[in-house]
């Protein structure tokens, strides 16, 4: 499905999965532009290299040592001495000093040096991140791993770089060697089933959060509701929501379910997944249990290319609701079916969607 989905629409998914907005700010992610998610994601990593180029990168303090004619820092006397330094009128000096050699620009520099590398980025493209590679901090050749980006540790001054590093991961998760000459080619890791389960899941969740500012908007964790002993507690399964929207009057589970198709077929029959029903039935019966939960509402959703899947019950005392949002069409009509989802009564007019 991943390769139905217009490319300015994967753009605004992976920027609401990401958590990251950039309004009033301009990028051309028409499908002449970026023909494909290599060239996509090379151009949102320039444009962000630029842009942390104008606010400053990251730089940390980190030791040094040198042999030095003015006097700086801690002045190592001995080791001066017996290096016969103090003859040069010079003396072994340790200090700190600002230095942009950090584990985030390492990653930035790695990142575009074998995106370079790949074949399939558009000559305008390629020129994009050669210019912003000249803009990053002279630093450390590295090796970039999953570990790597694990052991990043964002604070207030360096969350520009989240969105960077999101894209970085992206991209050498995507990255694979050319047997035949050495290069590198890009898979397409939005083919990946799981992958767009949860770049769906992550983006219907930040855009609930952005757009549904009344609600009380975050995944849930549920407990079962009965009575058993601690050998049965080890092996219980933990029950998560997606999505869950509580407001005073009103409270949805919604549960995102990314599958090329929202129906199965069997016997020449359209069907409803009955294992998504069955778990988004365990989350209602037991969440009921709680106080001010007892009329919680369900809603499965799916993502859709050219149909239309609405489906409205009541199991057990609990409205459910099966439906699907289309992909491929303009943005504006995807907020606006997500919301009308969401909260059905809204009136909200789009506020996210810039000119491509």
């Amino acid at each position: 499905m991943a390769d139905k989905i217009p490319i300015e629409n994967i753009y605004y998914l992976l920027s609401y999965s990401w958590d990251y907005f950039t309004e009033g700010e301009e990028i051309d992610i028409s499908t002449d532009a970026c023909p494909d998610l290599a060239n996509l994601l090379g151009r949102v990593l320039a444009n962000g290299i630029r842009r942390l180029a104008r606010t400053g990168f990251e730089r940390n303090y980190l030791p040094r040592r040198e042999t030095l004619s003015r006097l700086r820092g801690r002045i190592l006397v001995g080791e001066s001495y017996r290096a016969h330094t103090d003859r040069r009128a010079k003396m072994i000096c340790e200090f700190d000093e600002l230095d942009g050699d950090t584990a985030s620009n390492r990653i930035l520099s790695e990142t575009t040096r074998r995106l370079l590398g790949l074949r399939e980025l558009t000559p305008e493209i390629r020129h994009e991140i050669r210019v912003a590679r000249s803009l990053l901090p002279e630093v450390t050749p590295s090796r970039v791993s999953d570990a790597s980006f694990q052991r990043i540790q964002l604070h207030r001054n360096t969350r520009n770089y989240r969105l960077l590093l999101s894209v970085c991961r992206l991209i050498h998760r995507g990255l694979l060697p050319d047997e035949q000459d050495g290069s590198r080619r890009f898979r397409d890791i939005l083919r990946d089933e799981l992958v767009m389960h949860r770049l769906f899941e992550s983006f219907v969740l930040n855009f609930a959060r952005r757009h549904c500012g009344k609600a009380n908007i975050r995944a849930m964790p549920i407990q079962w509701d009965g009575e058993w002993d601690d050998e049965a507690a080890q092996v219980l399964p933990s029950m998560i929501t997606d999505v869950t929207l509580e407001w005073p009057e009103r409270k949805v589970i919604l549960d995102c379910k990314f599958y090329k198709e929202a129906l199965v077929t069997r016997e020449g029959r359209h069907r409803l997944h009955s294992t998504h029903l069955y778990q988004l039935n365990a989350y209602l019966q037991n969440k009921s249990r709680q106080l001010g939960w007892e009329e919680v509402e369900g809603i499965l959703l799916y993502p859709a290319v050219k149909h239309h899947l609405d489906v409205r019950m009541e199991l057990l005392g609990h409205r459910f609701r099966i439906v699907s949002i289309d992909l491929d069409q303009n943005w504006t009509e995807i907020e606006r079916d997500l919301l009308g989802v969401l909260e059905p009564t809204t009136n909200k007019a789009s506020t996210v969607a810039k000119r491509i």
